[in-house]
């Protein structure tokens, strides 16, 4: 299944992480250091239906270049493997996809464009491809079969007097399509995209007005769309207006259960945010339904559906000087929301949440815990409708600790990535592995 408020990669001024509970022992691996020979940053993180992790990160030495490391089930973590050359920036926040059989997709931007490699299942990374050449921001997306979509902008800013919303699909096991115009405008922007396991695919955007003086421009007018196309169809089917015009944007995002019912998300010009839903084939969408009316600031970690259409909202509640990770329930056949529930225990000083979840609903939610000394703690659930555990410290070397990816399979197995600095002020990122 980045985002509503895209949750920052905030550098924490931390120390060393304390020492895990005791379930640390019994069900998380010890921390292990993933990059070596310089600076590691950005990692991406995903797990295959056998439980095999893989990594994917920018590697800093006299050269940024993507690296990346696999890990058998059960085994140690393997050699490190060049994904890239050399990279023409320090900022490719590389985006890794597996399917439960093991296909891998890598996706990632220099200044050149979006790019993109295949690992195949039980295979090496094949060589990287320039996929939109002069693109940047890519929203990537990849089913459970390997069918694949990424969304970009061109154009469309303030400033600007025509721009697109842009996309290409990928059928499993077959080649990317020619970029195709998803929507076009003189201020337009994706917001969001979803696949489902069916092959559709869609994709939030809104349009604005702009007005522009010698020093900035203001923004308005926001009116939220989304396009959808089926498999096979070739063709964007356009929702028409959903919300707006209003002041700010809706930042909308979107999740699909496998038959190809959606729900979508947004946030209202009233300040909550509200949901809307679709059928299997497309067609209108529903009235919206208040998903979470927040008495204070809140950051979206990720809106997730599984392939029965259970759906979960995991977002971060801010009350000043406190905070706390949340979820919310519902599912696409009623578009009914469960009240707020609390995920981070007794944290009262939460950020950076990565949210995950499996095709079957098994899910993992991370967190930076600043309520004491700074850890990253993990809680997991065995289905959508299951009791979340209790959280666990899961976070070992390193100061300035900061998440960076998590990724679970159906069976519960998961991966987390986070990086910190070491002995030696280099910037690491390290590993820890869950098997129930």
């Amino acid at each position: 299944m980045k985002t509503m408020i895209e949750t920052a990669r905030l550098i924490c001024f931390a120390v060393t992480a304390a020492m895990a509970s005791p379930m640390f022992a019994q069900t998380w691996t010890a921390p292990v250091v993933l990059s070596t020979g310089g600076q590691g940053w950005e990692a991406a993180a995903a797990i295959d239906g056998n439980g095999n992790s893989l990594a994917l990160w920018d590697e800093i030495t006299t050269q940024s270049q993507l690296w990346s490391r696999s890990k058998a089930s059960g085994a140690s973590w393997g050699a490190v493997t060049d994904v890239s050359p050399a990279l023409e920036t320090t900022s490719v926040f590389p985006a890794v996809r597996i399917t439960p059989g093991g296909f891998a997709t890598a996706v990632w931007t220099d200044e050149s464009g979006v790019w993109t490699a295949d690992r195949p299942s039980a295979s090496a990374w094949e060589s990287p491809r320039l996929l939109i050449p002069g693109a940047s921001n890519p929203i990537f997306v990849m089913n459970s079969q390997g069918e694949a979509a990424i969304a970009w902008t061109v154009g469309g800013g303030p400033r600007s007097t025509t721009g697109s919303v842009m996309a290409i699909l990928r059928p499993a096991g077959g080649a990317w399509s020619a970029q195709q115009v998803v929507a076009s405008g003189p201020h337009i922007i994706a917001d969001q995209a979803g696949i489902g396991d069916s092959g559709a695919v869609i994709v939030t955007w809104e349009t604005y007005t702009a007005v522009c003086k010698r020093y900035g421009c203001s923004q308005t007018s926001y009116v939220l769309h989304a396009s959808r196309q089926n498999a096979g169809s070739g063709a964007w089917v356009d929702s028409g207006s959903l919300l707006g015009p209003d002041l700010d944007a809706h930042s909308a995002r979107v999740a699909l259960d496998s038959a190809g019912g959606a729900i979508l998300l947004a946030l209202s010009s009233s300040g909550t945010y509200i949901s809307a839903t679709q059928g299997n084939s497309g067609g209108a969408w529903s009235t919206f339904n208040t998903a979470v009316n927040p008495q204070g600031s809140i950051i979206i970690s990720a809106l997730a559906s599984d392939d029965a259409g259970q759906v979960t909202l995991v977002y971060e509640s801010i009350a000043f000087p406190n905070s706390q990770v949340l979820a919310v329930n519902s599912s696409i056949s009623n578009n009914t929301w469960s009240s707020p529930a609390v995920l981070s225990g007794s944290d009262t000083s939460v950020g950076q949440v990565f949210f995950a979840v499996a095709p079957n609903g098994t899910a993992l939610v991370i967190w930076l815990s600043s309520s004491g000394t700074p850890a990253i703690h993990a809680i997991t659930r065995a289905a959508a409708t299951a009791t979340w555990s209790a959280p666990a410290s899961i976070s070992g070397p390193g100061s300035e600790i900061s998440p960076e990816a998590a990724a679970v399979e159906s069976s519960g197995d998961a991966v987390v990535i986070y990086s910190g600095y070491d002995a030696s002020s280099v910037h690491t990122e390290y590993a820890t592995n869950y098997q129930p």
